[in-house]
């Protein structure tokens, strides 16, 4: 028997139709976070003439999703290894529909400040639940590539953005973010009406003492039957300290390794390629350029994560990571020397690289690693930690893009991010853990359910 034998269907079983379905269903809270987190970016095309913004405004505005994403993965990932997954799991979209709402309707820049970071909340929620969920439902040998394919989601949904606001620009004009806004509701209400149909994870349960509850579900939604009793029920008490437990010693190496990943990723990746269009509408080309150019650049992010699905399983997690960031480390200083040109073809295929290679490596691995390298106690608050220090990586980024961009020029502001990646890249070879094929138990030394 495997080391864990309570779990051994679900972790050494094949891919069932109705594990594909839970993760067709947290795909889509990701899909919706990539369409919400990259339409902010063609958005503010329009916004800034709309709203009259100044360049401050336009920073706070751009950040104000991350700041609620921030709240909401701290928040909602520790009330998840609480209470349960599921309730959060349909609560944090229904969050996210009545904001998407008020987003498109907004009458001021106030209004659409307070819904972004309404909005955000949700995402971030969301971030906290649907990578654990994943992980706690899929075989061991699939568990990443299954991880990994929510992520081809979140660069579909990036794509779109790019395709809407570049088709109905010439008809809506600046108008074009409204409807960019509301669009996302249609998918969203598709997501709550799925996910009631996905109970909560097995691991959790068994994890809070509910074992018969656990082979039920397990043998009805999975058509897997657990092993016999538990014969030491693994039972955590309900406490707002394990906050402490991702900093313990024997954890804390593993939470530096996902929280430095998901910042330096989202440092680079929101404070570049969020800003693409941005960037070219700066260096004085023209809207529709600006949007065809962020478009392109979008095909590459779907290429990449692509790319990373099919490698997560034979390459592993920790190689495509540290080569991901030595990518961008050489692409972001090779623009400080030509960003300030007015090369578009140039910068374009520089862009399309960095999207590549982002996407190749860490920005779609953070979903991958975090549930992996987290106890089932802990896992929804470390995910969550880690989420939340990839928003913090996000405010920063994409705050300080713009004003770098508009104050020293896009040459000098690469040097910034260039060291981040560097940095990110050095972490990686230091506390990166590799955790392809391993059962969640065998990551985290959890204790093991006999059957």
């Amino acid at each position: 028997m495997a080391e864990s034998d309570f779990f051994h269907e679900l972790d050494y079983g094949p891919v069932s139709k109705k594990v594909l379905f839970v993760t067709l269903m947290s795909g889509m809270g990701v899909f919706l976070e990539g369409y919400d987190f990259t339409n902010i970016a063609s958005a503010l095309i329009f916004l800034i003439p709309y709203f009259s913004l100044k360049p401050v405004e336009t920073s706070v505005l751009a950040v104000s999703t991350y700041v609620g994403t921030f709240i909401g993965a701290i928040v909602i990932g520790n009330l998840a290894d609480l209470f349960g997954r599921r309730v959060m799991y349909i609560a944090d979209i229904v969050f996210y529909i009545i904001f998407a709402i008020t987003s498109g309707l907004s009458i001021n820049y106030l209004m659409l400040v307070l819904s972004r970071i309404g909005l955000g909340f949700g995402i971030g929620a969301d971030q906290a639940l649907s990578f654990s969920i994943i992980a706690e439902v899929s075989p061991a040998k699939r568990r990443g590539m299954l991880n990994a394919s929510t992520w081809v989601l979140w660069t579909i949904a990036s794509l779109l953005t790019y395709v809407i606001s570049f088709s109905l620009y010439p008809i809506l004009g600046d108008n074009t973010w409204r409807v960019l806004f509301l669009l996302s509701v249609i998918p969203g209400i598709i997501v709550v009406l799925g996910r009631m149909y996905v109970p909560e994870t097995p691991r959790w349960l068994v994890a809070t003492g509910k074992v018969e509850e656990a082979k039920e579900y397990t043998k009805s939604f999975f058509n897997k039957a657990l092993g016999g009793l538990v014969e030491k029920p693994y039972i955590k008490k309900r406490n707002l300290s394990r906050w402490k437990e991702i900093f313990e010693r024997g954890q804390l190496k593993k939470t530096i390794y996902i929280s430095v990943m998901w910042f330096g990723i989202t440092v680079n990746t929101y404070g570049i390629g969020y800003f693409t269009p941005f960037i070219f509408r700066t260096l004085g080309f023209t809207a529709r350029a600006s949007l065809f150019g962020g478009m392109l650049v979008a095909v590459f992010s779907l290429l990449g994560s692509i790319t990373m699905m099919l490698l997560v399983e034979r390459i592993g997690r920790k190689a495509l990571a540290a080569t991901g960031f030595l990518v961008l480390t050489i692409i972001d200083f090779i623009l400080s020397f030509v960003g300030s040109g007015r090369h578009f073809l140039t910068l374009l295929i520089l862009f399309s690289i960095f999207e590549y290679a982002a996407w190749i490596g860490p920005a779609g691995l953070v979903g991958v690693v975090a549930p992996e390298v987290f106890p089932t106690s802990i896992r929804s608050t470390g995910t969550g930690f880690g989420a939340a220090m990839g928003r913090l990586g996000s405010i920063i980024g994409i705050y300080l893009a713009p004003l770098l961009i508009l104050s020293v020029g896009l040459g000098h502001a690469m040097y910034f991010y260039g060291a981040d990646a560097l940095i990110a890249f050095i972490v990686m070879v230091i506390f990166g853990v590799e955790t392809k094929g391993k059962t969640l138990e065998q990551l985290t030394k959890s204790e093991v359910y006999k059957g």
